[in-house]
């Protein structure tokens, strides 16, 4: 079942998110440990506004376990979604204008999306997929977004197995990504 992610503590979306997005963790939270790291995620997902809160994430729960997660808000609002994470930077005396693009205007941006291992090969993530595509549909969005990893092969042919196309490359973090689109 996929519902809403709850404002309360839950390391576990901490732990998806760290394990999809890796050093661009490092990146957001200014950690260079894990611990550190799930930590400040952990802060980020508990807060009302920014890329990371609860109000983008949706689960995808089993026997009300947590299988998996998928991360998306409107590429319009990334300045203001950017703004209370930037300003936490800026309490461990990082400063930053901003973070590198991850998508364009107009897009539906499908930040994360993570299932725990034990889970994997069921078909949740393409379940994942589709709930974020028809609400992106609902929100009034033409196509939907993400960024994979060069490297990450894996991802790359799932993804264009639902309908993702690469679009252009951008650099994250000091790595090379495919930026794709999917039109609705």
């Amino acid at each position: 079942m996929i519902t809403q992610a709850k404002k309360q503590n839950n390391m576990n979306l901490a732990i998806l998110i760290h394990n999809a997005i890796h050093d661009i963790a490092n990146t957001l939270t200014g950690e260079g440990e894990k611990d550190k790291i799930l930590q400040t995620l952990n802060l980020y997902i508990s807060m009302d506004i920014n890329r990371l809160s609860y109000n983008n994430i949706w689960t995808y729960e089993i026997e009300n376990e947590i299988a998996g997660l998928i991360l998306a808000y409107d590429s319009n609002r990334v300045k203001k979604l950017d703004g209370a994470i930037l300003e936490y930077l800026k309490t461990k005396n990082i400063f930053l204008e901003s973070f590198d693009k991850e998508c364009f205007e107009d897009e539906f941006y499908i930040d994360t999306v993570s299932v725990f291992g034990k889970f994997q090969g069921r078909g949740i993530a393409k379940e994942l997929f589709a709930f974020i595509e028809n609400k992106a549909k609902e929100e009034g969005f033409e196509k939907v977004s993400l960024l994979v990893d060069f490297e990450n092969l894996k991802a790359l042919k799932l993804y264009e197995k639902i309908g993702f196309e690469k679009n252009c490359i951008l650099e994250v973090s000091k790595h090379n990504y495919h930026h794709m689109i999917k039109m609705l």
